[in-house]
């Protein structure tokens, strides 16, 4: 390639680009996922790393993640939005054919390198780390663990039509196999969401939740705590009864006799322990029913919200998104059972299936163009907004369980499968003189095979999803926060019963010392949906 002043000027405004996408995706990260992360965690190294001062910055170094981490999570997404970036040009002409082939290589073999090597060998050095591996054990070990995904990884499409005479580490070896994990990855997320989203967006699989209902659960919160307070007020006398034993018993014997005959005394000690228990029972409960009593007030809103016009409106969208999810379920179910694949478009099709409906002089070319360069814009929004979506919900799910540096680092390498394997499934979504950017560098590629696998992996996500939700809404309709216990109840008796007898008297092993031992219901199956 020959260097001219157009190509560097070019360079210079897609390097301006890249550098728009890199601020946005930091602030993103920094005000989005970290800010989560504050709110839910205790992890001061990513918080520091963050907002680093000169004191950490002198502790840390490069390997134990923070700043680095947030490098390669915004790089991650600035070159994915630089893919799509350079679709759209190549859809409106804009910059030149050689600039544009020159930089979509090059972005991609710079995506490649972040999936396959840095990200992975990255998370291996921080689990190690995370282990307690000192860092001279904590490379090598990685390099290991690398070495051994790196051999899977190769072995991907083995028997395969993927399977081919590709060269070693070149951009179809790659993406062949980055392909394969991402399409499956976003397979299982889209046959997911073609069930969930009827699901979690239509009135009528809504619950009929009334004020009285909430009313009725609050009691019963509030019962709760009642007694765990009863419970903790009588394994306090009971300890301070127990003490003031004690001190009459060794004014009575001497120490040294008191040692020796110290461990047959009758001090129940069993006693307390089985309050302790039954007090660390009634608060795991207490803390369910309050998340139950939560979603209440939550589908409650939902349903309050579906008798505005907004809210028609919504369920109208939503019949119209279910007819969509049903149709996408019905092509991978052909496509399956026929092995069929499209050629044309679905912007081209559907206008010349109006040309031949209508009998209307329309140049097919111009309108495509102009039609595939809207819908594809509104796909690869869609597809960043969602992922983004999807991710902080993720992080905030997360951000209390793992390290906060090896969450970032899977989101990204999460990011850069689905992102990669997004750039193969939209070809067939554009017309046939725009696939060429596609088409030039990865055209050794068998496409066909991928929108096969989608759609197979597309359709038993859809069915799983299906029968999963058929049991959620089953079993939340048939048992929840509200349902009779008389096993609760009898606790509830027991405990005010228990309250009024002097402590000796009490049998406190009576009581609940598991909410399993008195099948207790405290609504754990209820769960509102779209929250």
């Amino acid at each position: 390639m020959i260097l001219s002043f157009s190509l560097v000027f070019e360079a210079a405004l897609l390097l301006a680009s890249q550098a728009l996408f890199f601020a946005s995706a930091w602030a993103f990260l920094v005000q989005g996922l970290v800010r989560d992360y504050a709110s839910n965690s205790s992890d001061q190294e990513f918080l520091l790393s963050a907002f680093p001062t000169n004191t950490y910055r002198r502790k840390q170094r490069w390997y134990q993640g923070g700043a680095l981490v947030q490098v390669v999570f915004a790089l991650t997404l600035t070159w994915s939005c630089q893919l799509f970036e350079l679709i759209i040009l190549e859809i409106l002409g804009l910059l030149s054919q050689e600039s544009r082939r020159y930089f979509w290589k090059l972005t991609l073999y710079a995506m490649l390198f972040l999936v396959i090597a840095i990200i992975p060998y990255y998370q291996c050095i921080l689990i190690m780390r995370n282990a307690g591996f000192v860092t001279n054990r904590a490379l090598p070990v990685a390099a290991v663990i690398w070495t051994a995904y790196f051999y899977l990884f190769q072995k991907i499409g083995t028997g395969t039509k993927i399977d081919s005479s590709f060269g070693f580490l070149s951009l179809e070896w790659g993406m062949s196999r980055v392909g394969v994990i991402g399409v499956t990855i976003s397979a299982i997320l889209s046959g997911f969401g073609a069930v969930n989203g009827p699901y979690s967006n239509l009135f009528f699989f809504l619950r009929q939740i009334s004020d009285t209902d909430i009313q009725l659960a609050e009691k019963k919160y509030i019962q709760t705590l009642d007694v765990i307070a009863s419970k903790k007020k009588r394994m306090v006398m009971e300890d301070a009864r127990l003490r003031s034993v004690d001190q009459a018993n060794a004014s009575k014997v001497g120490g040294f006799v008191r040692k020796i005959f110290g461990n047959a005394s009758a001090r129940p000690d069993e006693n307390l322990n089985t309050l302790r228990h039954e007090i660390a029972a009634l608060e795991g409960i207490s803390r369910q029913l309050f998340v139950d009593i939560d979603d209440l007030y939550v589908e409650r809103s939902r349903l309050k919200h579906a008798k505005t016009w907004q809210g028609k409106y919504g369920n109208l969208m939503g019949y119209i998104f279910s007819v969509y999810c049903v149709y996408k379920l019905a092509m991978a179910l052909i496509n399956t059972l026929f092995s069929r694949s499209g050629s044309t478009d679905p912007i081209t099709a559907i206008i010349g299936s109006f040309i031949s409906q209508t009998n209307m002089k329309i140049d097919v070319q111009f309108w495509s163009q102009q039609l595939s360069f809207f819908f594809v814009g509104l796909m690869i929004f869609l597809s960043i907004r969602g992922l983004l979506t999807e991710l902080s919900k993720f992080f905030r799910a997360f951000s209390r369980r793992v390290s906060s540096s090896n969450i970032i680092l899977f989101l990204a390498h999460l990011m850069g499968l689905y992102f990669l394997s997004s750039v193969l499934m939209m070809r067939q979504s554009l017309p046939v003189e725009y696939r060429s950017i596609i088409s030039d560098s990865l055209g050794a590629l068998e496409f066909d095979f991928y929108h096969r696998w989608f759609d197979v992996i597309f359709l038993i996500s859809g069915i799983v999803s299906m029968v999963f939700l058929y049991f959620v809404h089953t079993a939340s309709g048939s048992s929840n926060v509200l349902a009779k216990d008389p096993a609760y109840e009898y606790m509830v008796e027991h405990d005010h019963t228990a309250s009024d007898l002097p402590l000796q008297q009490t049998d406190y092993r009576s009581g609940v010392s598991s909410d399993s031992q008195f099948g207790l219901s405290s609504g754990t199956q209820w769960r509102s949906r779209g929250s």
